[in-house]
């Protein structure tokens, strides 16, 4: 089980608090990586970017001239509801 302690609050509207989903069935974060060159993707990784990382160095040898790529991270948030807050004046 992660660790939920406060410091995963991200943003709170009210009574409203949006923080980092820290659910055991939830990856800390998914990554997947798309050729520039020809727009075709890797599988979506859970929580091991270096999967993607070697899919982007094979694609490159397996296609000279294939040699951008764009990373992209997917991280998870609830939005739930806390105690109130008073304002702060």
């Amino acid at each position: 089980m992660r660790d939920t302690t406060s410091n995963d609050e991200l943003h709170r509207v009210g009574s409203w608090v949006l923080r980092i989903d820290t659910s055991e069935d939830t990856p800390t974060a998914r990554f997947m990586v798309e050729c520039e060159d020809c727009h075709d993707t890797s599988a979506p990784v859970d929580d091991v970017q270096r999967i993607t990382e070697a899919w982007a160095v094979n694609h490159a040898t397996e296609n000279p001239g294939h040699e951008r790529y764009q990373l992209t991270i997917h991280h998870f948030w609830r939005v739930t509801r806390g105690a109130s807050r008073p304002r702060r004046r």
